[in-house]
């Protein structure tokens, strides 16, 4: 997702990732009371488990609960089983646990059968105009993506750095994957993980605020929403192949590849789908083009959600 003035925030949501080397610690207790992220008395009490130190909770209860403080928190959803949230500590942390992720399962021009070196996302980050740590600034990976992070790079014979081990560490105590007989594994194949950075520094000299933070959620929640609804994600499929032109279907795909996405159809129809239906306005790197080929985002955005409400075959869609 990007933005936070509309340039830099622009530059900064369309991505998802990058750099550092912080320490995480995450504390575990029986229960814990939180304030609320608007800084009222307002407290919740939410479970917490006790071998990762992940907050048990409803969505709803979500936002109230993230930190406004440089920590690393993690989620696990109640109310939307196989959905599981991390807040980094900032934006740099996030980076040093996922920039290699995100390289190797949705960044164009590069490898698909191999982990790169930093060395190369930072140059690869270069020819978009920033550096590694503003490559992007949220993520959501299956968390059969995640095992086959690990289990190519163990293939491959790549050292991890330790943001990338505590990434292990912290996703095998969470019991969502786990090493068989040498091979990383995800425990379901229905689990998800969204991941948002904390307050603070964001790319372009921008700032991340609790309106950002806010929106990469959203944006983030909505990939959620592909991932765990056949129906939706049909949906956004079919209008993709049978509603849009091929000049509409070109362009989408020229500004997404422009930002850094793959241009495959596997990534491009679930991006325009989160940007489009789950992204604030402000924060929309995707723009209206004129002529020949261009397109009226307005409208795509009005046709894709007439066709997410009541599906190809004609039928209403859940929630």
């Amino acid at each position: 997702m990007k933005s936070y003035r509309a340039c830099s925030a622009r530059a900064a949501m369309a991505a998802l990732l990058f750099v550092s080397g912080t320490p995480v610690a995450v504390a575990a207790q029986a229960n814990a009371s939180v304030s609320a992220a608007d800084g009222t008395s307002e407290a919740l009490t939410v479970a917490v488990d006790r071998e990762t130190g992940a907050r048990r909770l409803p969505l709803a209860d979500l936002q109230a609960a993230l930190a406004s403080d440089a920590r690393l928190q993690l989620f696990s959803i109640t109310d939307k089983p196989g959905l599981y949230v991390m807040q980094a500590a900032s934006l740099a942390q996030q980076g040093a646990m996922f920039a290699r992720i995100v390289a190797l399962l949705e960044r164009r021009d590069m490898p698909r059968n191999r982990v790169v070196p930093a060395a190369a996302i930072a140059a690869h980050a270069r020819r978009f105009g920033t550096d590694s740590a503003g490559l992007t600034v949220g993520n959501d990976f299956s968390t059969v993506e995640l095992a086959h992070f690990f289990e190519v790079a163990h293939e491959q014979g790549v050292v991890l750095s330790q943001d990338e081990r505590a990434l292990r560490t912290i996703l095998v105590r969470w019991h969502l994957i786990r090493e068989v007989q040498r091979n990383w594994k995800a425990v379901s194949v229905h689990d998800f993980l969204i991941t948002i950075p904390g307050l603070g520094p964001g790319p372009g000299g921008g700032t991340i605020d609790t309106a950002v933070r806010a929106a990469i959620l959203s944006h983030e929640l909505g990939h959620w929403l592909y991932f765990s609804n056949s129906a939706y994600a049909q949906a956004c499929r079919a209008f993709w192949w049978r509603a849009l032109s091929f000049e509409e279907r070109a362009e989408l795909t020229r500004q997404l590849a422009k930002l850094g996405y793959d241009p495959s159809d596997r990534v491009v129809i679930d991006e325009m789908q989160a940007y489009l239906l789950h992204t604030p306005a402000e924060y929309m790197p995707i723009v209206d083009s004129t002529g020949v080929g261009g397109v009226d985002v307005g409208d795509v955005r009005r046709r894709l959600q007439d066709s997410v409400t009541v599906g190809p075959a004609g039928r209403e869609l859940a929630p």
